[in-house]
């Protein structure tokens, strides 16, 4: 799967980024504690585990044991492995830092840029707001997140007609 593949897949499945995210900061994790971190179903956080294997964005840990120099989330000192530990690769990290408000607005539709920027249709239309919110751009309140805002921004500065 090719870079800008991987980047549409993040940027369209914010979970999916979140879990992505997680090994950022982790460094090295199992599912059912980034579950706990990310608060995402242990089920959904399986398959995202998966889906980021196969393109190669993290990588299952060899190590028969866990150091908490490795893993930056535990609490102990060192365990012995009970899990399947992944870690994030090198792609990984550099996909990760290209995700920025200049890739979401490569698959965002004026339409939905509208949504963002108009709280009224936002509040009538819930419905329509659902490819928000799974892209992160949008909270459960209907509110813009850091990410819709910068978004926002981004469309106002390309002169990006949304009205």
């Amino acid at each position: 799967m090719e870079c800008e593949e991987i980047k549409k897949m993040l940027a369209m499945n914010h979970e999916m980024l979140m879990v992505l995210e997680h090994f950022q900061l982790a460094k090295l994790d199992y599912a059912k504690n980034i579950k706990i971190y990310t608060s995402i179903p242990q089920a959904n956080v399986q398959i995202y585990i998966e889906r980021l294997y196969s393109v190669g964005l993290i990588e299952k840990y060899s190590g028969s044991s866990v150091k908490r120099t490795q893993a930056k989330l535990k609490k102990t000192n060192e365990v012995h492995k009970h899990h399947t530990y992944y870690e994030i690769t090198n792609k990984g990290h550099y996909i990760l830092k290209d995700m920025t408000e200049r890739e979401y607005i490569k698959y965002i539709e004026i339409d939905c840029l509208k949504l963002l920027s108009l709280k009224r249709i936002r509040k009538d239309c819930p419905d329509r707001c659902k490819k928000l919110y799974e892209m992160g751009l949008m909270d459960k309140n209907y509110e813009p997140t850091d990410m819709g805002f910068a978004v926002l921004d981004l469309a106002r500065r390309r002169q990006i007609r949304i009205l």
